[in-house]
Parts: C-alpha cells; sequence; structure tokens
C-alpha cells in the first residue's frame, strides 16, 4: 500500500482531480437537497418569542377570502398590495382574491415588514357547451403549478392529464381540477 506524503497530496494532479470531486458533489447535493422535503420546510419559530406573519406563501381561488395576521404583536399594523386588482388587503388584514395573478401583500409594523406571495387562480371556462367529437383545452390561470383534472362522468367527457376536455356522447359531467389543494370546477354540457 502506498504512502500518501504532503508533496503527493498537493502536486497538481490530484489538487485538480479533488476539486472536480468536490464540485461535483456539492452540485449533486444541491439537486438531491432542492428535491427534498428539507428544502421546502418551514422554519421552525419558538411560540411566545418570535414576531411574524401567519403565511408567507398563499394560493387562493378567485373569489375567496383569507385573514393574515401577525403573531405577538400590539402595535398598530398597516397592510398593503402589490396589485390590488389580484389580492386587494383591507385595514385588519382580510384578503380578498379579484382575479388571477400573482400579488404580495406586506404588513408593516415599525420599522419592519412582512410579506405574503398571494397566487390566485381561475380557470379559463367555468361551464362549456360542446357537441360529440369536439375538444377543449382547459387551463388554470395565474399558476405555475401542476394540476390533476378529473372528469366525474368519463361517458360524457373524458379529460387528460394536461386538461384536453374530449365530449364523448350528450350528457353532464363536471371536471374538476385539483391545485395547491385548492378545487376549481367547470360545467361540460354535451349536445
Amino acid at each position: 500500500m502506498k504512502k500518501l506524503s504532503l508533496h503527493s497530496i498537493f502536486s497538481n494532479k490530484n489538487v485538480i482531480k479533488t476539486t472536480v470531486y468536490t464540485i461535483a458533489a456539492i452540485a449533486v447535493l444541491t439537486l438531491l437537497y432542492r428535491k427534498s422535503g428539507l428544502y421546502y420546510r418551514t422554519p421552525i419559530y419558538l411560540p411566545f418569542i418570535s414576531q411574524r406573519l401567519n403565511r408567507y406563501d398563499l394560493t387562493m381561488v378567485k373569489g375567496e377570502e383569507y385573514k393574515l395576521y401577525i403573531y405577538r404583536i400590539n402595535k398598530r399594523v398597516s397592510w398593503s398590495s402589490s396589485n390590488f386588482r389580484v389580492a386587494f388587503v383591507n385595514l385588519s388584514g382580510r384578503v380578498y382574491a379579484l382575479q388571477h395573478g400573482k400579488a404580495y401583500i406586506t404588513a408593516r409594523v415599525g420599522d419592519k415588514k412582512y410579506k405574503c406571495r398571494v397566487n390566485v387562480i381561475d380557470l379559463n371556462k367555468d361551464k362549456l357547451s360542446m357537441r360529440a367529437g369536439d375538444t377543449y383545452h382547459l387551463r388554470v390561470l395565474g399558476s405555475s403549478f401542476f394540476a390533476t383534472y378529473k372528469s366525474s362522468n368519463k361517458k360524457v367527457a373524458k379529460v387528460s392529464m394536461f386538461g384536453r376536455v374530449k365530449a364523448l356522447r350528450k350528457g353532464r359531467a363536471v371536471i374538476t381540477v385539483k391545485v395547491r389543494g385548492k378545487s376549481l370546477k367547470c360545467i361540460v354540457t354535451v349536445n
């Protein structure tokens, strides 16, 4: 077995090889970390110590309401929206989803700011009237997240995993679309 000396460890070939392996290992670990649950895990806050917003990322359906608030606060909070046409927030922190898109809700307490990203989603059609054999592409507006599509009556209208609705025969079916725990519905009537 060959003994390692300082000269052999720090020779040009070994340093280059070690550097390449280190960079490759860091790249692989970074990719694995971002795909793991550790990357998406929310930070742990100690109760009664840290001042924070109750949500930092919020997905809402058009027409929905949600109440934002700050834990452990006894001061005046001022609320604002980066895009009031998408998500409006009132003086008490209640958020109203008005149309599809993205907005940031900012809560200011003294010199501190807290932000919550709001994604408002909607379907491009709520009701479809089709003939047998017709197809239509149903899309989720305002979301870059993966959606799952399901038909209530596959004999009347079937839907692909990408939202392509195909009318098969006369009747009525409800297409349910789920995005990040939210449900959207489209009523399909086949004539």
